[in-house]
């Protein structure tokens, strides 16, 4: 699928679950359309967060890796606080 008249570029953007399949499909996507990505997964110890980080940023893209249980309020604010001081808004 070309992306060539959709661009994101200077945008952020934060996908929950891009370890795999949709998550990591939708994480790619934005950063092949121009924006920065910050991924989070409940799960990061396998490495596959990290190495879909290294994806975008292989695409001259911004990436942030984070762990966060998107069930928990507390966790999800934290998140954005995190995302927000790295990225900006």
């Amino acid at each position: 699928m070309s992306l060539s008249k959709f661009s994101l570029e200077g945008k952020k953007a934060l996908v929950v679950g891009a370890r795999r399949n949709m998550g990591k499909a939708f994480a790619l996507g934005l950063a092949e359309a121009g924006a920065d990505v910050a991924i989070t997964d409940i799960n990061i110890e396998s490495g596959q967060l990290h190495k879909v980080s290294k994806e975008i940023e292989a695409m001259g893209r911004k990436s942030l890796a984070l762990k966060a249980d998107i069930s928990s309020e507390k966790e999800v604010k934290k998140l954005v606080k995190t995302v927000v001081d790295e990225f900006g808004t």
